[in-house]
């Protein structure tokens, strides 16, 4: 039995190296982080513990007919009893395979596909609203520049008394170098439905403005929740880089959710290699005085080749009645 299972394994990794010897693009990068120490501050005491290490991995395939990828993340943290813990629930924090038979389909699988103009470059994500791809999807590219896509999540339920399937659809159109726009519905059958309609310009050299909404929409890293509203610019000339992003929510059922979400990153390059960056974030309730929240994060940075970076800083999170102090420090490998 053991024997058999390391013949197929065998016989997987030969086709998927073959495979790779036609590949037209394969990336990777791995990224090793700490905080090394976690402070709270607060107005009768102040605690100090391990602030974890995490690893995210991260590789990439594509080629004319077949495109996929996988992210892993593990992590070592200080459990309530002062053990660690290694590993993740969620060990495999992504994955997707999209293959295309004929030119104009793709078939995927957990294939997510963002419309662009949903990017929040400070959090160095989309809005999740954004996403028309499913677990079970088909993707259709009519034109240059412009897809559509529909399909399920799983477990979709069909004729299922109080059970109605996860359906997501949208498109995307790119205007050559100049413009994205595009508009995503996510489980259209339920109460719980997103729908989001964003777009980003790109005609100008070295900048870009992204601006969209959504509708029942969420920030999940910053407790925003309603109708959203977003914007961002990202800014690149010569040695310097500024990014600015804002989340505001204009209604919603979530009372104790923040209404505002907004953060500034500036990136100057002191020489090729050596770099410095300032971080800051502010969020915040305005139907509650005492919710508001300001993060601070300068930093430093250094390219020893076009693969290896490494960087640390000071993180400062202060609220109305405690304040957190760590010192991120990471090492990323790409290729």
């Amino acid at each position: 039995m053991i024997k058999s299972k390391k013949l197929v394994i065998t016989a997987a990794l030969c086709a998927f190296t073959a495979a790779l010897s036609f590949a037209q693009e394969v990336t990777f990068e791995n990224k090793l982080s700490s905080g090394l120490v976690s402070i709270d501050i607060t107005d009768d005491n102040t605690e100090s513990s391990f602030a974890g290490i995490k690893n995210e991995a991260k590789a990439e395939y594509s080629s004319e007919k077949l495109d996929m990828g996988v992210k892993l993340i593990t992590e070592v943290i200080q459990d309530s009893d002062d053990s660690l813990a290694i590993g993740s629930d969620a060990f495999v924090d992504d994955y997707f395979i999209e293959f295309r038979p004929v030119s104009l389909v793709g078939i995927g699988f957990h294939k997510g596909y963002n419309v662009a103009g949903s990017f929040l470059p400070c959090l160095d994500k989309e809005i999740d609203a954004s996403n028309f791809g499913s677990d079970l999807g088909l993707f259709i590219y009519p034109l240059e520049g412009f897809v559509i896509s529909g399909g399920v999540d799983f477990i979709s339920y069909l004729g299922k008394d109080d059970t109605k399937p996860l359906v997501n659809f949208g498109a995307e159109y790119t205007v050559g170098e100049m413009l994205a726009f595009g508009a995503a519905f996510r489980n259209v059958a339920s109460d719980d439905r997103t729908i989001g309609a964003y777009a980003s310009f790109t005609g100008v050299e070295g900048l870009t403005l992204n601006a969209g909404f959504t509708h029942n929409g969420e920030i999940e890293d910053f407790n925003i929740a309603g109708n959203l509203i977003n914007a961002a610019v990202m800014y690149n000339k010569d040695a310097i880089g500024i990014y600015v992003d804002a989340v505001y929510a204009v209604g919603g059922d979530e009372d104790d959710s923040n209404e505002l979400y907004t953060a500034a990153n500036v990136t100057y390059y002191i020489t090729e290699p050596f770099f410095a960056s300032l971080y800051g974030c502010f969020t915040n309730d305005f139907d509650n005085d005492d919710s508001w929240c300001i993060g601070i994060n300068p930093s430093v940075g250094y390219m020893f080749n076009e693969h290896n970076t490494v960087g640390g800083g000071l993180y400062v999170n202060i609220m109305k009645e405690a304040k957190n102090i760590s010192f991120p420090v990471y090492w990323k490998y790409v290729f």
